[in-house]
């Protein structure tokens, strides 16, 4: 009996000795991952490599340079599924990426001929214009230091509203207002919204999303799909003043002169 204690004693030693080997074998796997620039874990999600190849041609980025930190699905048009992924790279940057897809109705209608798109990403980061800028500038004139204007009451607006915009100029939705919100000329079938927007770094765009109206929708059977959000920068003094959707200007795109 003695001896079967002492046996057991020892193979439990032995045991308990190979733990932290396999231990420190997955921590040295994961300090190999990409990570939020050094910020500890991210939860990293699996996506297909069709999806991973076309994120790695819009970031320029190798795959095993990059996570998908999120994802899920946003609105397209009749016939297609898209697709919005949450992308962070190893040197820090963020990145939220729409892939379309066809939708089975989609490959039935097109006899299987339909194919995908590209991933089209916006770098999303802080705002370039610094922080304590705020919307009591009276317009650009530098009033005096006593004297400011009222704060302008955000405007409630949809959540496929919000989402394209913030696509469009790069901030998260919970980084920004719309101030204003008014109808604007459009073509047939169409309705067209102007949005004013202020982000908490104190940019300020204003923003055109197209959507079909009720004739439009009518006319096409409701497959008619919206367009996504064309902002322009209005913000006094900023170098991309009067320039649109620059968020979406990435260097591949500039340098393909497919944006200015």
């Amino acid at each position: 009996m003695k001896r079967n204690a002492a046996t057991t004693a020892v193979l439990f030693l032995l045991l308990a000795g190979g733990g932290p080997t396999t231990s420190n074998a997955d921590a040295r796997d994961a300090e190999t991952r990409p990570d939020a620039g050094g910020s500890g874990g991210t939860d990293a999600i699996d996506v297909s490599d069709k999806a991973a190849r076309k994120i790695s041609m819009a970031l320029g980025e190798e795959i095993n340079d990059f996570v998908v930190t999120g994802q899920e699905d946003v609105e397209s048009a009749a016939g297609s599924n898209a697709t919005q992924y949450t992308v962070r790279t190893s040197g820090g940057r963020n990145y939220k990426c729409q892939i379309i897809e066809p939708s089975r109705a989609g490959k039935f209608f097109s006899f299987g001929t339909a194919a995908g798109a590209d991933a089209l990403c916006t770098e999303f980061g802080d705002s370039n214009v610094n922080e304590t800028r705020t919307a009591n500038t009276s317009g650009g004139k530098g009033g005096s230091s006593g004297s400011r204007s009222e704060p302008v009451a955000p405007v409630t607006i949809s959540d496929k509203a919000a989402k394209k915009i913030s696509m469009a100029i790069g901030e998260d939705t919970d980084r920004f207002v719309v101030t204003k919100q008014e109808d604007v000329e459009s073509s047939v079938g169409m309705k067209g919204t102007e949005y004013t927007v202020r982000t908490n770094g104190g940019r300020t765009y204003k923003c055109q999303v197209l959507e079909p109206s009720k004739l439009g929708k009518l006319v096409s059977f409701g497959t008619a799909g919206g367009a996504d959000a064309l902002c322009t920068d209005f913000t006094k003094g900023s170098r991309d003043q009067g320039k649109t959707n620059q968020a979406n200007c990435n260097a591949l795109l500039r340098a393909a002169h497919k944006c200015d």
